[in-house]
């Protein structure tokens, strides 16, 4: 099992701590250092200007040495004077025992002489002290020197105390940016949250934009799409499969039927019950008749099979006025006896579309009124166009269609109520195979058209709507190889 790593806010948090502590570090290491420093240049400073007013002031005194001024008039309180022969030997000691300055070693004679020519002060004393050195006229040397350790004490439990403050400083920081991540992070645990739910498999779960910074508002906005988007991908993808399954179900029964008249007349030939020719020939039309019956069945799932697919059509101007033309003289044909009646409006009504499909959208509604309508009952055919919309509207007095089965009509293989048929509809449709509105319908969606049930008080009223071909398409389209006519 593979080892989680830490989250976010744990990196954020730590990557501070690392960067805060650095810095405070930094900081303290520097200003230890630069104090450090200062103090020692001050105090160098000091016993400097001290050791030249004590020189000028000797070389003045005109007395013995052993007349030289005393304790009192040494070079300052916190300061010891010695006096030195020219041999390195200690002639006089000038400090005052309470200040803690009596304890400064004599130098040696060579820092002695490098004490008086650089001029510079130097520690003394195991760094205990610090002394500047000059010589006097008569070549004795004088050191003035003052105790660094209480100065350095000073300066370390100033520095203590800067830890103390850096480590509460760092405390409260931590503090801080534990809180302000886990607001800031808030939105984020939100999206994790999300995501573990859809792993299991709730696909409703979404984050809330409102409380969130400009950045994760953003990124909970594109989660909640992506979200939505994968759920209406689902929900499409397990419709596609129910209606495959519905599809493949219904097909299997509607090519069930013919293929057992026909294993059934062929079982009879075999075993010598069709001996009478008339017997015989009827059987063999009834054969005849189930395999025409099977084969436009075939065909008509195939082409839904196409459509389904989003196979490419032929793309070309057609004239959808010519085009109902044509399928109302082919439907006139077909039906003698039914008074079928064609109107237009508003032309011309041009679409770009592939012509022979919609022909077929045409006379299979037309066919539908054959077959659903008793013989004799007069239709209008329609065309009008309206806001870039072309309207071609099928009309017919027959019983009409039920308000609740309106939507199911185009639904595959659906068959109305068998008592909108009467006897001699029923005898010559054999109720169709109830793919024929499918089909209208999957060809005109793919014409970004629609096609729908409107109500009317008598009669089934069906509306297909197709865009209208833009002027410059017409004229990319007119310029093109001329499409097929029905």
């Amino acid at each position: 099992m593979r080892r989680r790593g830490r989250s976010l806010r744990a990196k954020l948090v730590v990557s501070f701590v690392w960067v805060t502590v650095a810095g405070l570090v930094a900081v303290q290491v520097m200003t230890v250092v630069a104090g450090h420093q200062a103090l020692l240049d001050k105090l160098s400073r000091g016993v400097e200007s001290s050791r030249t007013l004590m020189v000028a002031y000797l070389d003045k005194v005109s007395e013995s040495p052993q007349a030289r001024p005393d304790s009192h008039n040494s070079a300052g309180n916190e300061c010891a004077t010695l006096l030195i022969s020219p041999d390195g030997q200690l002639v006089r000691y000038y400090a005052d025992n309470e200040n803690g300055a009596h304890d400064v070693p004599t130098p040696a004679l060579a820092q002695l002489r490098d004490m008086a020519d650089s001029g510079r002060a130097q520690m003394l004393g195991g760094n205990s002290f610090i002394g500047a050195a000059g010589r006097l006229a008569t070549g004795e040397y004088v050191v003035v020197a003052a105790p660094v350790i209480g100065y350095l004490q000073l300066w370390q439990d100033f520095s203590t105390m800067e830890g103390i403050v850096a480590l509460v400083v760092l405390g409260v920081l931590i503090l801080t940016i534990l809180t302000i991540t886990r607001r800031a992070l808030r939105p984020l645990h939100s999206i994790t949250v999300a995501a573990e739910h859809i792993a299991e498999g709730s696909l409703s779960q979404r984050v809330d934009e409102d409380e969130s910074s400009a950045e994760f508002a953003s990124l909970a906005r594109s989660f909640n799409t992506m979200l939505q988007r994968l759920q209406d991908s689902f929900t499409r993808r397990r419709e596609a499969e129910q209606r495959l399954r519905e599809f493949v179900a219904a097909a299997s029964h509607e090519l069930r039927t013919p293929l057992t008249a026909i294993s059934g007349y062929a079982q009879l030939a075999l075993l010598g019950a069709l001996d009478d020719p008339v017997e015989f020939r009827q059987a063999m039309r009834r054969v005849s008749s189930e395999s025409d019956r099977m084969t436009s069945l075939v065909q008509e799932m195939l082409l839904l099979a196409e459509l389904d697919q989003g196979r490419p059509l032929e793309y070309e101007v057609v004239d959808l006025a010519l085009l109902c033309q044509n399928a109302v003289h082919d439907a006139r044909a077909a039906d003698h006896g039914r008074e079928l009646t064609y109107s237009e409006a508003n032309g011309p009504h041009l679409v770009g579309g592939d012509c022979q499909r919609l022909h077929q959208v045409v006379a299979n509604l037309l066919a539908n009124i054959r077959a659903h309508t008793p013989t004799g009952t007069p239709a209008q055919v329609r065309l009008c166009g309206e806001d870039g919309l072309h309207f071609i509207d099928i009309v017919d007095d027959g019983p009409g269609i039920p308000p609740e089965q309106r939507e199911l009509v185009f639904e595959r293989f659906f068959r109305g109520d068998r008592s909108r048929h009467d006897e001699h509809t029923k005898e010559r449709s054999g109720m169709g195979s109830g793919l024929g509105l499918s089909i209208v319908a999957a060809i005109v969606h793919a014409h970004n058209g629609s096609v729908r049930v409107l109500p009317c008080i008598r009669g089934a009223w069906f509306r297909v709507a197709l865009p209208a071909l833009p002027a410059d398409r017409f004229t990319d389209l007119a310029s093109a190889e001329p499409g097929k006519r029905p």
